[in-house]
């Protein structure tokens, strides 16, 4: 296991430095925000709706390339659902629409390492080391942290039963849950692979690891931002994910925590609980279906319990607690240092 200290010489930051043309650190944000934010994701946190460029194909494209591209990708496969059933087309729309858009941001991501940085797509943090033991980590502490706040609202009456179509919670629905899984695996790891697999670490390598965190995580928030009932709760709440995330990023040496712990945070939350997340409804099916009643503040509105205070708690202690952990090794050095197969470089300047 490499460095996993909040320095230069963490091991993924140093990974960047395989690159035989690693990316500037002035190019990588606004490659992520063509990638998948697009410019509402800089004018949405405001209140301000994107400028208009007079055409419906340019305005469509401002708003990233993913979501530009992923109604024409997904089309064929939409338009068989919809052939052989109506009913499965409109319970599982959405979620087909998340795998290919989120899937094609990793694809996006894998060939500009590979064939832009020209490094192995791995070095962005899908590395052999600990990766079971990291992937464990992350499911758990993310069952462990939705179970803390879903429960502290129960206890505090400020959940309700929500009525729900036949079919779609409970025992019935246990093969769209594991479905959805499945969906928030690629969607959470996606994410992870633009914001802190590629971008932190790529800016972290030339500018120091504090700044590759604050700028992945604006950019993730920036992002999120255009989701219903976004408001400045939320906002912090998805600036402490981004932090948590990060941190748990560096802390473990890979993307595997990361992944998994953000994955399942979705899933827990949208389709254990059936509650809101990020301003959505739950898509295919839950295993229980409430909703938020009472104050905004803790119940965190129209985003959901993720957005209240409860969230904003939980996500705090998390942070704190990986600031203060050194990781699986904080201080691993040797004279020849290796991750896995590949030699690792001094970071260049």
């Amino acid at each position: 296991m490499g460095d996993t200290s909040l320095t230069q010489g963490n091991v993924l930051v140093r990974l960047v430095g395989h690159a035989r043309w690693p990316t500037h650190w002035l190019l990588a944000p606004l490659i992520a925000s063509i990638i998948l934010g697009g410019v509402a994701q800089f004018t949405a946190p405001f209140g301000v709706a994107r400028p208009s460029l007079g055409s419906p194909f340019l305005d469509s494209l401002m708003d990233g390339l993913v979501p530009f591209l992923t109604p024409t990708m997904m089309a064929p496969v939409t338009g068989a659902l919809r052939s052989v059933s109506v009913s499965l087309y409109e319970q599982y729309l959405i979620p087909l629409y998340l795998i290919g858009a989120f899937a094609m941001v990793a694809v996006f991501v894998a060939l500009w390492v590979r064939l832009v940085e020209w490094r192995p797509v791995h070095t962005i943090g899908f590395v052999a080391s600990d990766a079971l033991l990291s992937a464990l980590l992350g499911l758990l502490l993310a069952i462990l942290f939705t179970t803390i706040i879903m429960i502290g609202l129960f206890a505090t009456w400020l959940l309700t039963l929500r009525e729900a179509a036949p079919g779609t919670v409970g025992p019935d629905a246990i093969g769209a849950v594991a479905f959805m899984a499945f969906v928030y695996i690629v969607q959470g790891s996606a994410e992870e692979i633009l914001y802190r697999g590629w971008l932190m670490n790529v800016v972290a390598h030339r500018l120091g690891v504090a700044a590759g965190v604050v700028v992945n995580v604006l950019l993730f928030a920036c992002a999120h931002s255009r989701n219903s009932g976004f408001g400045i709760l939320p906002g912090v709440n998805l600036v402490l994910f981004g932090l948590f995330l990060s941190l748990l990023t560096l802390r473990t040496g890979s993307l595997w925590a990361a992944c998994l712990w953000h994955a399942f945070w979705n899933w827990s939350i949208a389709h254990v609980w059936g509650a809101t997340i990020s301003g959505e409804s739950p898509d295919g099916g839950s295993l229980m279906a409430w909703d938020t009643v009472g104050p905004a503040l803790w119940t965190g509105g129209a985003w959901g319990p993720e957005g209240g205070l409860p969230a904003t708690i939980i996500l705090a202690l998390g942070t704190l607690w990986l600031f203060l952990w050194g990781g699986w090794n904080p201080t691993a050095r040797r004279s020849a240092p290796e991750y896995g197969d590949i030699v690792l470089p001094a970071p260049r300047r």
